[in-house]
């Protein structure tokens, strides 16, 4: 008879303890363990599983860090697209120009290739990314710092042939244009997350700034920026440490804006529509119109008469919310004035 002895794997005597005794198996209990091995019921790695508790790993690969997945990627697109129209309203008004903002790139690359990308000298300006954890970097190049001071300055908005440092009071003038860009970026970015940034601090050399470590993985964000003749370029580089707390979220935003289905799209439409059609607009009847010196318009008074620049046998225009649309006979209906349409305005 083969006999074999059993001990219990989860805990060990110490060398103070004894052994005091040893489970013995009969034959039968032999046997039938030997049937369930030979089985697959019963394997030997079975044992260990049981008998080994660990903490859970993941398998990561250093040579391929993570990455934000195309799902992720439409989602940042639709986001910094926002922002472009955000900063084509914006800018326009305040340096008293024709502004076009577009969205050129958003690129995958390691903190030290962004670093060794940017030529000196530069405006850098480091944000705190509140109320995400960690700090991005917004660079605006030469090309687009310059003219925009010039243009504040009143000139014309020339850019310099050999770029250079900027002074305390240009640096100021650029600290206020990152105080504008990162309120846009604050409305763009509403429905997702209430962006609180400011800013740490203004350089001008790229390798003094040093907001991650050189291996880390970051988003890079390209525009280029139409300042009436000129063109420049800004960047900003997010660490993805900092996008993964709203990662999900971006991706299912994307998902949903992208897999809409066509009913539902229909039926989008047809709400859209129906609350359009309630609108209420208003009808003006343009029966003609004048032009005068500031200076009659003065000394106009009860009982002047204003000639106007319309026959009266011909038709006038119909107005809706301001914008010609009809040809129309005056005339009355009842006890009151009518219009009757004859045709439409040809644009």
């Amino acid at each position: 008879m083969a006999c074999y002895t059993r001990v219990n794997q989860k805990k060990w005597p110490s060398s103070a303890q004894k052994l005091d005794m040893a489970d013995i198996l009969s034959q039968d209990e032999v046997d039938l363990l030997l049937n369930a091995v030979a089985d697959g019921e019963v394997g030997p790695a079975q044992a260990s599983e049981r008998s080994i508790e660990g903490p859970h790993l993941t398998t990561y690969d250093f040579r391929r860090p993570e990455r934000v997945s195309k799902e992720q990627l439409k989602g940042l697109q639709s986001l910094f697209e926002a922002l472009s129209r955000e900063l084509g309203i914006v800018l326009p008004p305040f340096l008293r120009t024709v502004v076009r903002v577009d969205l050129v790139s958003i690129d995958q690359l390691t903190y030290d290739e962004f670093i060794l990308s940017v030529a000196r000298p530069t405006a850098l300006a480091v944000v705190n990314m509140a109320p995400l954890e960690g700090n991005a970097v917004m660079e605006i190049s030469p090309s687009m710092v310059f003219p925009i001071i010039d243009r504040l300055l009143g000139g014309r908005g020339r850019t310099l042939s050999e770029p250079r440092e900027l002074t305390e009071i240009e640096t100021r003038i650029i600290n206020r244009i990152v105080m504008m860009i990162l309120d846009s970026l604050r409305r763009s970015w509403d429905q997702l997350v209430e962006f609180q940034c400011s800013i740490l601090t203004l350089e001008s050399d790229p390798l003094i700034v040093q907001i991650v470590a050189g291996s880390e993985m970051v988003v890079l964000v390209g525009y280029e920026v139409h300042i009436g003749e000129t063109v420049g370029s800004m960047n900003m580089c997010i660490p993805l440490m900092v996008l993964a707390p709203v990662l999900d979220q971006i991706s299912q935003q994307a998902h949903y804006t992208r897999k809409m289905s066509p009913d539902v799209a229909m039926a989008t439409r047809a709400t859209i529509s129906h609350v359009m059609t309630k609108a209420t607009v208003t009808i003006d009847a343009v029966l003609g119109q004048a032009v005068f010196p500031l200076s009659e318009i003065a000394r106009l008074d009860v009982g002047d008469i204003v000639q106007l620049d319309t026959n009266p046998q011909e038709p006038i225009i119909l107005t809706v919310g301001g914008i010609p649309r009809y040809v129309a006979q005056p005339g009355r209906k009842g006890e009151q004035s009518a219009v009757q349409i004859m045709g439409f305005v040809r644009d």
